[in-house]
């Protein structure tokens, strides 16, 4: 799991109120309310007195209070208030939690994880996912879950190129499983692919959209590109004839083991509500296949020796997101969940914020701690996988 980074906590509208919200992200809780002014704030979970959850506490004012002694802290994770000192008391110092900036995109609440904002991605801007403001075009429908499945795995499986044709009976092409080889455009912070596929056979369709396809339709256009921000990425699917069809996912790893997936997706076709129910189920049929088939992956989180499994030209997405991945790594972005939940039985690891960042001292929780680069992070990727 990577720190320094923007991840989604949830939709926007479930953090309609005061709250307090709680939510699991990282391997962390972290408590979400919102203060006089109505603005979403968010905290690490934990009181740094004896150790209670926020979340089932009250929020007074700005700031939340600790549902066992009434400790209150502030958006700013400061405690303001210890009742039982007394109104004049001096309040000490290390009496405070990590606070983690909070933002809306999308319809999503997103939350900053880390202590180091300028080591972060761009946060993502409207040229991401147009669709979203553009509704005389676009129908959208958005959903949201969470699988058992490790979020590296996931998203690999959601930017593969070669498996809908096995995995997925609705968009993959049995009659031609090939993979195009083609360049892949990189930056900094994400990586996309453009390639023209087979479409599948009219016979796979049902429903409306069956009613609307041809069999000879010709070729489709699919541009995938993942973003690290998020752990997002984008699938837009052109078809010959006019039928477009634009899906925006982000994953947020709430575990080393378990993901919360958040979905977007914007169609210029069958574009009345009464067709939503069909492309919902579409997505939970695809959804269904995949959990069904990478819960099947071993070893369960991503192999950190490039070795360790075979890649080739066909998995071209793939290497650049394992590639990314282990770049944050080299950078000591990743969390060392080995000894976070090797050693957590006894004492409490944060996500750490810009906070503690700017001022690393007089805490009581410890940070996370992070992989150092070793030998398995710094093996160069295999040459059956180059680009």
């Amino acid at each position: 799991m990577i720190l320094n980074n923007w991840y989604v906590a949830g939709e926007a509208a479930s953090f309609a109120g005061t709250g307090p919200f709680g939510v699991k992200m990282l391997g962390a809780d972290l408590v979400l309310f919102r203060d006089s002014a109505g603005e979403l704030r968010c905290l690490s979970d934990v009181c740094c007195h004896r150790g209670a959850a926020l979340a089932v506490g009250k929020v007074k004012g700005d700031c939340v209070a600790c549902p066992y002694h009434g400790w209150e802290f502030n958006a700013e994770g400061v405690c303001t208030k210890i009742p039982a000192l007394g109104a004049d008391a001096k309040i000490p110092k290390r009496a405070r939690v990590d606070a983690y900036p909070v933002r809306e995109k999308f319809g999503w609440t997103w939350v900053f994880l880390g202590d180091d904002m300028s080591q972060a991605p761009p946060f993502p801007g409207e040229d991401v996912y147009p669709e979203y403001d553009d509704p005389d075009t676009w129908r959208i429908i958005r959903t949201s879950f969470e699988i058992p499945v490790n979020w590296e795995r996931t998203e690999e499986n959601s930017i593969d190129g070669a498996h809908p044709s096995f995995v997925h009976k609705a968009f993959g092409s049995r009659r031609d499983p090939t993979v195009n080889i083609v360049p892949v455009v990189t930056d900094e912070w994400s990586a996309s692919t453009t390639r023209k596929r087979t479409p599948p056979d009219r016979a796979d369709k049902t429903g409306a959209m069956k009613e609307i396809t041809s069999d000879n339709r010709g070729m489709n256009v699919a541009t995938t590109k993942f973003f690290v921000c998020g752990i997002m990425n984008r699938t837009d699917i052109k078809r010959a004839d006019g039928v477009h069809q634009v899906q925006l996912a982000t994953r947020t790893p709430i575990d080393e083991y378990n993901t919360r997936v958040f979905i977007m997706q914007a169609r210029n076709y069958l574009k009345e509500p009464e067709h939503d129910a069909e492309r919902m189920a579409g997505i939970m049929q695809a959804r269904e296949e995949d959990v069904g088939i990478v819960k099947t992956v071993r070893p369960h989180l991503a192999p950190r020796r490039a070795s360790h499994d075979l890649l080739t030209e066909a998995d071209q997405l793939e290497t650049a997101f394992r590639r990314k991945m282990r770049e944050l790594t080299a950078k000591g972005l990743r969390i060392d969940s080995d000894t976070v939940e090797r050693e957590s039985k006894r004492q409490v690891f944060v996500i750490p914020s810009p906070t503690r960042g700017a001022d690393p001292k007089n805490w009581v929780h410890k940070p996370v701690p992070r992989l150092a680069q070793d030998s398995e992070a710094a093996e160069p990727l295999a040459p059956e996988a180059a680009e």
